[in-house]
């Protein structure tokens, strides 16, 4: 992988820990007070879904599992810095009970304030129907 920030990179690693496991302190510790996770989809145009702080993000994560009917299997994982972000790809693939499988191209994009995370922003990209 290229050369990423080794703060950022445990920082990142820290934050993912604590995020997909609803451990809302934890992930508290990692984010800003103004934190914000820009979610692939919903309805506050044209971004998809905007939640605001570390206790709203986890619950995101935990209503994702909830619809889930096979877990989500991430691989294919890179991180490139630029400037003050972090950009991840990767690819995951589920399936929800009531939309059926999915196979995505995603690109997570980090920021970065005050040695801890400002944003997420995630975009999904359907390879399959």
């Amino acid at each position: 992988m290229p050369d990423i920030d080794a703060n950022k990179a445990t920082l990142l690693d820290r934050f993912s820990q604590a995020f997909n496991t609803n451990d809302v302190a934890g992930t508290a510790a990692c984010v800003t007070e103004d934190f914000v996770w820009i979610f692939y989809e919903g309805p506050d145009a044209p971004d998809g879904r905007i939640l605001h702080g570390a206790a709203a993000g986890c619950r995101a994560v935990v209503e994702r599992a909830e619809q889930l009917r096979e877990p989500i299997a991430f691989s294919e994982a890179e991180r490139f810095q630029s400037g003050d972000r972090i950009f991840v790809t990767y690819r995951a693939r589920g399936a929800f009970h009531d939309r059926g499988p999915f196979d995505v191209r995603a690109v997570d994009i980090y920021t970065f304030r005050d040695d801890k995370l400002a944003s997420k922003d995630t975009y999904w990209k359907n390879i399959t129907p």
